[in-house]
């Protein structure tokens, strides 16, 4: 068998199966990740209350008083 002869696979054959497979690969993950179920990434799936409404249950169920639930509000509301 001789080698160069004009029948071999040339560097732009090689790039042209890279690229096929990379889109191959790509495709299928891509497919894999529309048929699973969506996850929020940051909260692992579970939704998580706003701190404010948490705050307002707290006062609800009576574990603050008045003055401390209006200290915390302000602390998540204005930062200080």
């Amino acid at each position: 068998m001789m080698w160069g002869n004009g029948y071999g696979m040339g560097w732009w054959m090689w790039l042209l199966m890279a690229a096929g497979t990379l889109t191959f690969w790509i495709a299928v993950v891509l497919v894999v990740r529309a048929l699973l179920p969506a996850r929020d990434r940051q909260g692992g799936g579970m939704d998580r209350p706003d701190p404010l409404t948490l705050l307002k249950e707290s006062l609800a169920r009576g574990e603050v008083s008045v003055e401390e639930y209006e200290q915390r509000r302000r602390l998540i509301v204005d930062g200080h």
